[in-house]
């Protein structure tokens, strides 16, 4: 049986969380170490590696078993509270796991008069307390880095750390707009803060559907987003076609809870291309990734045709002749002719895709 992708995407949420806590945990545990001049010891380092492990595992129980790998819709002062409470007593908890671990008795197994002496022993000390103090921090500290990453995503975000942006950067990319359909009345009709809600689960389902096809969210403008791919990276898989048809079928499963809480189930078109863009970081305060080229612009244009066409999903000539055969999901490419886009000087062969009724 395949593993979804949706599985895959929290299966990698999971190693980083183990793997965030293993090297931060080992790294900071040998740096004390080497500090207090006493030299390594390497039964320390084993119990710190096992309270590590603990650690990112029930890290990751939190925040991809009960938030689901996503925003926590509480307010940000109980939401920071309540992840506070639960570092606190999972860090606590881990650390009595990990002594009577360490501490048991072939004869008398886990839990023995001796390993609770130790565990009410070790929390009485105060080195044991700044151990309980660090840890704290450290779950806040990679908590923060997994917010930046997700915002962000993986690309941008070690790109960003490595300073490769600074500089103008040429790439080959691929880009698709996906635009709502029928946004302005359903934003009349729902009002301003329930479309904010209904808008807000549209990307949601939206940005989860990218990230699990290695895609990246570049733009968000109103109910149009742009997403990126490298060019290299689709040579194999199409990976906007089968982002386009995980999303349709996303939104298809929810459309009862859609039409329960607003009455309406959104409805998406889309369209891409590809070609060269200067990749490069903008601004001092507050700056941002930006693609500077006319692939966005012939992309949002081609987008355009789709009412005019009739059609939900528009590629470019270019964009097609760089798609693996056969297209996955069954998707029938169709010429839909020649059109002269605003801005070009020469008209651009457009291709509709269409899979067939099942």
């Amino acid at each position: 049986m395949a593993i979804t992708r949706l599985t895959q995407r929290k299966c990698k949420a999971v190693c980083f969380y183990i793997l965030s806590w293993v090297i931060a945990t080992l790294l900071t545990s040998l740096l004390f170490q080497y500090g207090s001049g006493k030299g390594i010891d390497p039964s320390r380092l084993l119990f710190m590696l096992q309270l590590s492990l603990f650690s990112g595992l029930s890290h990751a129980i939190y925040d991809v078993m009960i938030l689901q790998d996503e925003m926590d819709k509480r307010p940000v002062a109980a939401a920071l509270l309540i992840r506070s409470c639960f570092f606190l007593a999972s860090i606590c908890a881990n650390l009595t796991l990990c002594i009577l671990i360490w501490k048991i008795d072939k004869s008398e197994g886990l839990i023995n008069e001796a390993s609770l002496k130790q565990v009410i022993q070790f929390f009485k000390e105060p080195s044991s307390h700044i151990l309980i103090f660090s840890l704290f921090l450290l779950g806040h500290l990679i908590t923060f880095v997994r917010s930046v990453h997700k915002k962000f995503g993986t690309r941008v975000f070690i790109n960003t750390l490595l300073g490769k942006y600074q500089d103008p950067k040429e790439e080959d990319l691929i880009f698709m707009f996906i635009d709502m359909k029928h946004s302005t009345e359903i934003a009349e009709e729902l009002g301003h803060v329930t479309y904010s809600n209904f808008i807000r689960d549209y990307y949601r389902l939206l940005s989860n559907c990218c990230e699990e096809n290695h895609g990246e969210i570049y733009q968000i403008a109103g109910d149009g987003v742009f997403l990126t791919w490298k060019t290299k990276d689709c040579h194999r898989r199409a990976r906007p076609l089968e982002c386009f048809h995980d999303f349709a079928e996303c939104l298809a499963r929810t459309k009862g809870k859609f039409i329960k809480r607003y009455g309406i189930c959104p409805a998406f078109k889309a369209a891409a291309h590809c070609g060269k863009v200067i990749s490069t970081e903008v601004g001092n305060f507050g700056s941002e990734m930006a693609y500077h080229g006319d692939v966005l612009n012939t992309t949002s244009r081609i987008q355009t045709l789709c009412s005019k066409l009739g059609q939900d999903f528009l590629i470019s000539e270019d964009l097609f002749a760089k798609l693996p055969l056969p297209l996955p999901h069954g998707f029938l490419c169709v010429k839909a002719g020649f059109f002269e886009l605003r801005g070009k000087k020469n008209g651009i062969l457009i291709f509709s895709l269409h899979q067939p009724l099942t």
